[in-house]
């Protein structure tokens, strides 16, 4: 009853309150809507949630690179059915809210990828694809979307720690691969499927990480020529990656042009996870950041806020928002842990500009480079990937109660990180060992423990030595931090922020790859003329020709060496 009631509330709240633009039929297709399950939460992650949603084939009319606030909402729908249903001994169904999900909006011929049913490891990942036939304008698309698992993958998330020495991010490109196979297995299966397609892909975090580099990689395989499956075409028009509160997992290096225009990245500025792995150490994003409302970056926020709080209140598992709860905490080095807290404010900065600073830090002055932070991963994942791969019930439990407990102990572990290594394994397992006995866990010893955390509180050590105030205060608010990567807050900004509220903070014209219409798809010479224009070595004839059967010109020739020269 109580969830029948809850998405009775939502439904009628986003009537009330959504823009019409979300629920209007678009250019005479049908509009679906329909409540989706997923696996998330602010207090509990225990079990499936409701989360209404609207559909319409009449979301893909448009070019990919304009970013449409009703498509973004019915694609959040989607990444937050990607995740593993909650029960993690149910993980043969993990795919499962997703499926359920394609078949309310007509998708047909379901498929996932074997890690989607398997128990989750250190590198596997979830991927999802059905497929739908639509018509624009008369002609014949086929849609292929794509969920990538972004949530309930529980060892999984060892992956996340992978960053590899240099390049881009080693365990978000495994994603990336993964995702590509799986897709052009089930092009190469599905033979049935031809002519041009469209691709709907996305996911959350871990899934929205590789999401956008899979965006990356078909943006490139465009621009090389290469197709993604023998029997069908797909331009960079009609790839409609969103993606939400993805990492950073791209080579900075190759992420510039406007062709990748075509990914957008929703993001929350409170949320630690959207700027690791940093931007110092050659980490980015392909594709356009499109920033959810904050105290920071609005100067209306408060009443964005009150709408989004209305269909935040409706979801059943939202519990409280956190994130304007933020305080900034002081610290007096040598002090007695009675007294080593010296301030605790909420008026000295956001949880997002806190972030900001604390992740400067963090890679600047404890981690100083790449190979430093590649040393430490194994030593993190040795401490968690026990506790998740074995306890994968109770891990949610654990994770929130140390959370919890760090900020209960907060003057104590200060304290502790100060005095010296052996005082601070101590403390630091007794609120690990407090807090698994919490969740049932109790074949652990103290002195287990003790080795478990030790390199741990090496890195803690560095980091309070470094920034003691950043540690503290990252203690204090943890659990409002961590609040901010929650689906459901997303979803309620996606539902209530008005349509034009993430368009209207851009400028300039769309991108438009290859605007030639007089260039077929087919045409022998289009890779090579994809390059030419990509690389601004030639224009056209006209806006939207390229005239290719005409007579070169002297002057034509001359104006593309130049500008080979680049002169």
């Amino acid at each position: 009853m109580k969830r029948a009631l809850s998405i009775v509330l939502v439904l009628v709240l986003l009537v009330s309150i959504a823009p019409m633009s979300v629920f209007a039929a678009d250019n005479g297709y049908d509009t679906i809507t329909g409540t989706v399950m997923f696996n998330a939460g602010h207090d509990d992650m225990e079990t499936d949630h409701p989360c209404p949603f609207t559909y319409s084939d009449g979301y893909f009319t448009e070019t990919a690179y304009k970013y449409r606030q009703d498509l973004a909402a019915a694609t959040m729908a989607m990444c937050l059915a990607a995740g593993n249903v909650a029960d993690p001994e149910r993980y043969r169904e993990g795919p499962a809210n997703l499926e359920n999900f394609f078949d309310q909006i007509g998708f047909e011929d379901f498929e996932a990828n074997a890690d989607f049913t398997n128990r989750p490891g250190r590198n596997t990942f979830g991927v999802g694809i059905a497929n739908k036939e639509i018509r624009v304008n008369g002609e014949k698309y086929t849609v292929i979307a794509v969920g990538l698992r972004g949530c309930g993958y529980y060892a999984e998330w060892a992956g996340d720690l992978n960053v590899g020495l240099d390049g881009e991010h080693t365990g978000f490109a495994i994603c990336r691969e993964k995702a590509l196979a799986f897709l052009q297995t089930y092009l190469a299966k599905h033979s049935e499927i031809s002519g041009k397609i469209k691709l709907w892909c996305t996911g959350y975090s871990r899934g929205a990480a590789g999401a956008n580099l899979l965006g990356g990689a078909l943006d490139d395989m465009y621009l090389s020529g290469a197709s993604v499956g023998k029997n069908v075409t797909l331009s960079p028009k009609d790839m409609y990656i969103y993606t939400f509160e993805a990492p950073m997992g791209a080579d900075a290096s190759k992420v510039g042009g406007r062709i990748y225009e075509n990914i957008h990245n929703v993001i929350n500025y409170n949320d630690l996870v959207v700027r690791v792995a940093p931007e110092c150490m050659g980490f980015a994003r392909y594709g356009v950041d499109h920033v959810m409302p904050s105290a920071k970056l609005d100067s209306n926020y408060s009443q964005l806020k009150d709408s989004m709080l209305k269909v935040f209140s409706t979801f059943e598992n939202a519990g409280k928002y956190r994130i304007d709860d933020f305080k900034y905490v002081t610290v007096t080095p040598g002090a007695t842990a009675d007294k080593i807290i010296s301030g605790i404010r909420g008026d000295v900065m956001t949880q997002g500009e806190f972030l900001d600073k604390f992740v400067e830090k963090l890679f600047t002055e404890v981690f100083t480079t790449r190979a430093e932070v590649y040393a430490a991963q194994d030593d993190i994942q040795e401490l968690v990937l026990p506790l998740i791969g074995t306890y994968p019930d109770q891990w949610e439990t654990v994770k929130q109660s140390l959370a919890v407990n760090a900020k209960e102990n907060m003057a104590r572990l200060i304290s502790s990180l100060m005095k010296g290594e052996d005082s601070a394994v101590t403390v630091v397992a007794d609120i690990l060992l407090d807090t698994m006995r919490e969740a049932g866990i109790t074949e652990y010893n103290a002195q287990q423990v003790k080795e478990m955390v030790r390199p741990l509180v090496k890195m803690l050590m560095k980091l309070v030595s470094a920034c003691p105030d950043e540690t503290a205060t990252l203690l204090y608010n943890i659990v409002g931090i961590m609040s901010a990567h929650y689906g459901e807050l997303g979803m309620s900004w996606m539902l209530s922020i008005p349509a034009d509220y993430m368009t209207s903070k851009q400028s300039g014209e769309l991108y438009e790859p290859l605007p030639f219409t007089d260039v077929a798809d087919n045409a022998w010479y289009r890779p090579e003329l994809v390059y030419a224009y990509e690389n601004g070595l030639v224009n056209g004839t006209t806006a939207n020709t390229f005239s290719p059967n005409a007579i070169v010109t002297r002057a034509q020739v001359v104006t593309v060496l130049y500008r080979m020269a680049g002169s």
